[in-house]
């Protein structure tokens, strides 16, 4: 039972956001957009395994963007038509299909002469496809939750369970809400109430897909977070960008010796390269002594990776550089991962002193 302390002000006086965040909703916007990525695989292999072929007959040419604008707006008629988890995960499905169709298009939406194959196209979807992630993570990760999204998210998994149940994971995770809302403050009998709803909601077999999850989530700890994963991570990310230099300059050198000059695609490809190089390299050398801030230099050079070199490497090499992606977020987790066990571990050394 969770004990609720009475806040220092009015409950009329208190002055909540007008947007609440959802706190399920980081991971479901994540899971849409990889869904999309992975429509957009499929639809341009399988495309170009059976010969382009068009929908319409000799007069009309329906475009697979009119399907994924009917995704789009299944996704939606099915979120506004029905409450709990797994409508929401049938939009997430429906919409991230949606979303690749549609943005697998993008190439005939921005030339004059509705150019499928226009090569910065690739480019274009991963800048989106950036931008949406950024986005999602600074809405959620911008600043802590407030005691009102915490008690409405614990009550919106309250109603959810009088009709389904919940699992232990989602009943434990409601209870935590509830103790941070009491400890920032919120009202004390809105939680009692909550908590009551929790009470009476049957328990859930977990699923085999939170199984799934669980065994994942424990193996990718185990994977990711020692030092092995440090290093290894850390030295591939400086090959990575060393190779990318290299080959950055090469090309420079042969655009200028055949007088053709220099491609803009080539010197942000070199400008990126530079300074993840940069990074990596004093980041590797102060390594071995398990400060936190040369894993936090490792992490910014994958982020210029991603967010710099990565564009132009899209122009240039469409699909071809996912390789390239692939492994610029592979060492972005792993850093990331280590920043966090390294940060906890910094606060529970301050807690004992």
């Amino acid at each position: 039972m969770v004990t609720a302390t009475a806040s220092t002000e009015h409950p009329s006086k208190t002055r909540n956001p007008r947007l609440l965040r959802d706190a399920q909703a980081g991971a479901l916007v994540e899971a849409f957009v990889v869904i999309g990525i992975l429509t957009i695989l499929v639809t341009r292999a399988y495309l170009h395994a059976t010969g382009y072929p068009q929908i319409g007959g000799a007069t009309l040419h329906i475009a697979h963007s009119l399907w994924g604008g009917l995704g789009l707006v299944i996704a939606l008629v099915v979120v506004f038509s029905f409450l709990g988890d797994l409508p929401r995960m049938v939009a997430v499905v429906a919409g991230g299909i949606g979303f690749g169709l549609f943005l697998d298009e993008v190439g005939k939406f921005v030339t004059k002469t509705n150019d499928y194959f226009f090569q910065p196209a690739v480019a274009i979807m991963y800048v989106v496809i950036v931008a949406l992630l950024l986005v999602n993570r600074w809405i959620h990760d911008s600043r802590q939750q407030t005691a009102a999204e915490d008690l409405v998210n614990a009550a919106t998994a309250a109603a959810d369970g009088l009709g389904h149940g919940l699992t232990p994971n989602r009943l434990a995770q409601a209870h935590r809400q509830l103790r941070r809302a009491a400890a920032d403050g919120a009202d004390p009998t809105a939680i009692a109430s909550v908590e009551n709803l929790l009470s009476r909601c049957a328990p859930r077999r977990t699923g085999r897909l939170d199984n799934v999850g669980a065994w994942f989530r424990e193996h990718l700890s185990q994977v990711f977070d020692g030092t092995r994963a440090l290093w290894i991570a850390a030295v591939a990310l400086a090959l990575f960008s060393t190779a990318g230099l290299v080959n950055a300059v090469l090309t420079m050198a042969e655009d200028l010796e055949g007088g053709t000059g220099t491609d803009i695609t080539t010197i942000g490809q070199m400008c990126g390269s530079i300074v993840a190089f940069a990074l990596c390299g004093v980041a590797i050398a102060r390594l071995r002594g398990g400060g936190i801030w040369p894993v936090r230099m490792l992490r910014a050079a994958a982020l210029v990776t991603i967010l710099l070199t990565e564009v132009f490497n899209f122009v240039a090499e469409e699909f071809g550089a996912l390789i390239n992606v692939a492994v610029g977020l592979s060492a972005l987790v792993v850093f990331s991962r280590r920043i966090a066990v390294l940060e906890r571990a910094e606060g529970r050394a301050e807690l004992s002193e």
